[in-house]
């Protein structure tokens, strides 16, 4: 798959549309072959080398490049962003736009996620735990548990992280 139009197909097959612009808004027709590419890359990432926004973690932005925090004055949580921005707008007395702020995605995801295997699903935890540790995130029940091998391959370990020279370190890294 190499070109936009042979990933549409993939979500959009051909035999379900007139034109290109029914795929637009329509819900993925995928059959899980989007997943299983997107769950092979998260099986051999490495999790250390961010080629994209998207898979930067959040904490080292919000700290020198010698681990040291910047100072927040005030941290959101993405899964709330319309109250959080009205909460801003309120603070310093701006008015949001006719139509508000941009509520998620404005057109379906494109792989069906519910497909997403809880071993991948536990493997996205490992590979940022670091968030989940230090800006106090909750881990998604499919990640609470002992499913993880500890830093010997002893299994059955909990995702955890430790204090270690005042940092915060994961209590388990990922493997490849």
């Amino acid at each position: 798959m190499s070109t936009y139009h042979e990933y549409e197909d993939v979500f959009c097959p051909p035999n379900t549309r007139h034109s290109r612009k029914d795929c637009i808004f329509r819900p993925s027709q995928e059959n899980g072959t989007l997943v299983e590419r997107f769950e092979r890359f998260v099986r051999e990432w490495d999790g250390l080398t961010p080629f994209d926004v998207h898979l930067t973690l959040q904490v080292p932005l919000m700290s020198t490049s010698d681990g040291m925090a910047l100072h927040m004055t005030q941290i959101y949580n993405t899964t709330d962003a319309k109250n959080a921005w009205k909460r801003i707008a309120e603070k310093y007395g701006v008015q949001l736009g006719a139509k508000g702020v941009i509520e998620g995605r404005s057109y379906p995801r494109r792989f069906r996620s519910e497909l997403v295997s809880k071993s991948i699903q536990r493997r996205i935890c490992e590979l940022t735990l670091l968030d989940y540790c230090c800006l106090n995130l909750p881990l998604p029940e499919t990640c609470q548990g002992n499913h993880y091998k500890g830093p010997n391959g002893e299994q059955g370990q909990e995702l955890s992280c430790q204090l270690q020279r005042n940092r915060i370190v994961p209590g388990i890294y990922p493997s490849k």
